[in-house]
Parts: structure tokens; sequence; C-alpha cells
């Protein structure tokens, strides 16, 4: 049994430093560069500018407070409109009562450090910073960092919610999801998968699920059947990683061993779905047999586009989309037109969603291959797993 691949789950957090004293960048790299992701840049314009660009991936910012082109304050309170959500601490000499609240209320910083700051010190504010909040009410989005901390205290669990033939309501598989109980007590799902899609912890949340997922596979296959079809959601960040892709492979093929089909689910919003590595990645995937699906069909700028990509097999009509169908026109339309386009390209298609059998029989006459939703069942941990008793879809 494989719980974790280190090279795949375990991330530093990322630390952006910002100081123009190279010798003290290159120190800081060297000593803690075990504990943590270190980027630093010796120009503030420049590090602001990358910020704002990987403000996602970020776990803490560290400034210096003399800083030629702009004090370690102000960039901090650029930093703070940026990524609000981000811990920040300043690096100081001897700073007075004002500078220091100027840089409380306008930086609105974790830590004010002086230095010059010991290495032990410099990593125990680091790690403060990333598990407290920022001050003045600052911290009011779920950091990646709080979602590992969840991963690695056991406080992530799966559920499973069947996938059924649109011919005669028969299993035909299901897709795995994410749960988290104590922080969507606060944060809402979208929230937290948000703020994990472009981060490592994504890569994280996706082993433990593959962990859990193989757990709970007996159970699996006594209630859904054998062989049986799982999907699993996958951050076009995660497929942009080879190494990260091998190990999908790996369990890929654990998982047929335990009559096990392993597809992956592509959220078709993520911009990283038109990268180089993401598309290379994917087509190394078809070609070792794995169905790739795109996620949310419908709901982007995307949706099209991702058509002329020869490496997906199949849709996943976005569940508002199918909700919608009964009363839009418009979209009623799109749904019949995207079933037809999409068979004709050889792609299967999969309605979420499905919550009557007005839907499902409207669905049908339209030829979509698959359906889930709560008409079905709803999503349940795979020892609750049941199926609704449910009409059958006339064919005529």
């Amino acid at each position: 049994m494989i719980k974790m691949q280190h090279a795949a789950l375990n991330f530093r957090p990322t630390i952006l430093m910002v100081d123009d004293d190279d010798m003290l960048l290159s120190s800081v790299r060297r000593t803690l560069g075990g504990s943590f992701h270190i980027i630093t840049n010796n120009s503030a314009v420049a590090a602001l500018d990358w910020l704002s660009k990987n403000f996602s991936t970020v776990d803490a910012v560290l400034v210096d407070l003399m800083m030629p082109e702009m004090d370690g304050i102000e960039f901090l309170h650029r930093a703070s409109e940026i990524a609000p959500t981000v811990p920040r601490i300043l690096l100081s000499g001897n700073v007075s009562f004002l500078s220091l609240r100027d840089a409380i209320n306008r930086g609105m910083v974790s830590r004010v450090l002086a230095k010059p700051v010991s290495p032990a010190i410099l990593r125990e504010a680091l790690s403060d910073s990333m598990s407290c909040p920022l001050p003045s009410g600052a911290r009011h989005k779920v950091s990646a960092l709080e979602v590992g901390d969840a991963i690695e205290n056991n406080r992530h669990s799966i559920v499973v919610q069947p996938r059924v033939s649109a011919k005669d309501f028969s299993i035909v598989g299901g897709e795995v999801l994410s749960r988290f109980a104590c922080l969507q007590q606060r944060f809402t799902l979208e929230d937290i998968i948000g703020a994990s899609e472009d981060h490592p912890v994504m890569n994280q949340m996706t082993s433990n699920m593959l962990y859990l997922l193989e757990e709970a596979a007996e159970t699996l296959t006594a209630k859904l059947g054998v062989p049986t079809r799982i999907s699993v959601n996958c951050s076009p960040y995660s497929l942009g990683n080879m190494d990260f892709v091998q190990f999908l492979m790996q369990r890929v093929t654990d998982f047929r061993r335990r009559h096990i089909e392993l597809e992956f689910e592509i959220t078709e919003h993520n911009p990283k779905v038109l990268s180089a590595s993401f598309m290379r990645n994917a087509r190394f995937l078809k070609e070792q047999g794995v169905q790739l699906l795109i996620d949310d069909f419908g709901t982007g700028n995307n949706s099209i586009q991702l058509l002329r990509h020869n490496f997906y097999t199949g849709i996943k009509l976005d569940r508002g989309l199918v909700s919608r169908m009964m009363t839009e026109t418009l979209d009623n339309s799109f749904v019949e037109w995207t079933i037809q386009i999409a068979h004709k390209m050889g792609l299967s298609v999969i309605a979420e969603g499905v919550e009557d059998l007005t839907v499902a029989k409207r669905l049908q006459k339209y030829g979509v291959d698959e359906m889930q939703g709560y008409y079905f069942s709803r999503p349940e941990t795979p020892e609750n797993l049941m199926m609704n008793n449910v009409a059958d879809i006339a064919t005529s």
C-alpha cells in the first residue's frame, strides 16, 4: 500500500524575501532552504510584479524596512492589496514607535523582526506567522497552508457520488470528492479548492484522496461493481508536473490491480489547461490509456477551445447548465448542441446535477451517455453509499 510519495506529497511553504543585501538573501536561502521554498529578490518593484503574478503560491512575505526603490512598509502595504491573506514580516534595524505603528496600520504586518536575526528566530517567526491570523481581520480567506495542515492532521476525507448509464440507470462508476469537516465550518468547499488549485498543496490533496480511495477500494467495488470506473478531480497545475504525472501513473496501475479504473477530471476554467507542459503530459496520459474528462464544461471561456485537443475522452456538463435546461431556452439548446458535437468528435458526455426524472428524460432524449446527481444518489462516504430507488427511464 502506498500512503504517500514524498516527492509528490510534501511541499515546502513558499516565502518571498525582498532585501537589497544579496549576501543576506544567499544566507537565508542556504540556511532555510530545507524548510522553505525561498524566492528572493533585491528589487522591491520587481518583487511586487512577481507577487502579482504568483500570489496564489506564496505562503509568507518577508521584506527589509530600508529598500532603495521603496521602503518596506510601503512594499507590505501594496503586498496586502495584492495578497491580503498572505502573512507579512518586516525586517528592520532600531524601529521607532511611529514606524512600528505605521507598519501595523499600513502594511498590516504579522511580525516585526530586528536585524540581525538568526536563522532559528526567522524560522520560528515564519512558522508562527503562517499559522496565526493577520491583524485587523485581514485574513478572511482560507490559505493553502491551512489546507495542507488539515490534510496532514487527518481532517481531510472523501465522499463518492455514483454515475449511471443514461439508458437504464445501471451503475457505471463514480466520482470521488474531497471534504474538509473543520475548514468547511468557516469556508466553502469552492474557497478551499480555489486556494489550493495552483499551489503544491493540490498535489498533496490529490495524493491523499487516492490513498483514502485505496483504503475504501474493496467497499466501493462491492457497491459499484467490478470493474468500476472512479473519476478524481486533478488540477492542471498538478498535471503540468511530469514527476507528479509519473506518480499518478503508478497509482493508476495499482488501482487496476484492484479492478478500479481511474479517470481524471480537469477543470476547464484554469488557464493552465492551455499551457505547453499540461498538454504534453495530458497526451502522455492518454497514450497510457488514462481517461481525461473536461469538468464543468460550459462555464468558462476555454470550453469550446478544449474540444480541439485530442487527449480528452469525454466532457462533464456543468451542474448549473443542466439545472437550467428546463427553464432557459439558450442553455437547453447549448446542452443539446454540445452532446451532438461531442459525439461527432468521439467524446462521451456525462451530465452532472441531475435532480429529477424530467431532466433525466430530457438528457436521455438528447443522447447523453451518463448521468450523476441527487436523483440517483447524494455524495456519501464509501461505507454509507447507496442508490435511490428510481423508476426506469422510458426508452421511447
